[in-house]
């Protein structure tokens, strides 16, 4: 399998059972994501997106330290921002318990190269929105006008196939995987306990999937 130049993951983070829905999928310690072996999919040559929630961005952090020591992927900044909403388009308020100051409300997609001070491939756009979002239809002007998104198309934490587009829209149609992927997307090679089989198509891939918190 491979290489690849683009990468695509979706780590199944730690969360504690406190102020969460019950995981329909394992989880990973700290100590397993920060061993990942990028080696076994990635060229030499590459560009890893990796989704992360405000919460655990320390977390990916120190991994990103271990995976700059282990494979040279260095930290090249936040590529794009999810910003989760209520059915009706609203962002979502940080209300309800939770342990920390915040709640996880957006999601980051961080981007590491493994050349860390030029681009390891030429961008063929520098105008992309970096911002997918929900308007309330109704008030759409009260909102900065990013790529919408329908409201209630999302099952829970299921990522927008719209990110996979911009990855592909900024890098170009390159060798590239989802990794921890449950659903079978095209151009897009997948890996994970739950990524369907090469017979499974998208649409029975979707109706198999489990939330993700």
């Amino acid at each position: 399998m491979g290489p690849y130049e683009i990468g695509y993951a979706d780590f199944p983070w730690p969360y504690s059972s406190f102020g969460t829905a019950k995981l329909p999928y394992d989880q990973m310690t700290e100590q397993d994501i920060s061993a990942f072996d990028w080696s076994q999919f990635m060229a030499k040559r590459c560009a890893v997106f990796c989704w992360v929630t405000g919460p655990k961005l320390d977390l990916a952090m120190r991994c990103a330290e271990q995976w700059r020591i282990r494979h040279g992927l260095h930290y090249q900044g936040i590529a794009y921002i999810w910003i989760k909403t209520t059915k009706d388009g609203t962002p979502i308020k940080a209300s309800g318990p939770r342990p920390r100051f915040v709640k996880p409300l957006d999601e980051l997609l961080l981007v590491f190269s493994t050349h860390p001070n030029e681009r390891v491939f030429p961008l063929l756009s520098e105008s992309q929105v970096q911002h997918v979002f929900e308007p309330d239809p109704d008030s759409i002007d009260a909102w900065p006008v990013g790529y919408v998104l329908e409201p209630k198309q999302q099952k829970h934490s299921r990522k927008p196939p719209v990110f996979r587009d911009l990855i592909v829209s900024l890098l170009g149609d390159r060798p590239r995987i989802e990794l921890f992927a449950r659903e079978a997307h095209e151009g897009w090679a997948r890996h994970g306990d739950q990524a369907p089989s090469d017979d499974t198509s998208e649409s029975d891939s979707e109706r198999l999937s489990d939330d993700r918190t």
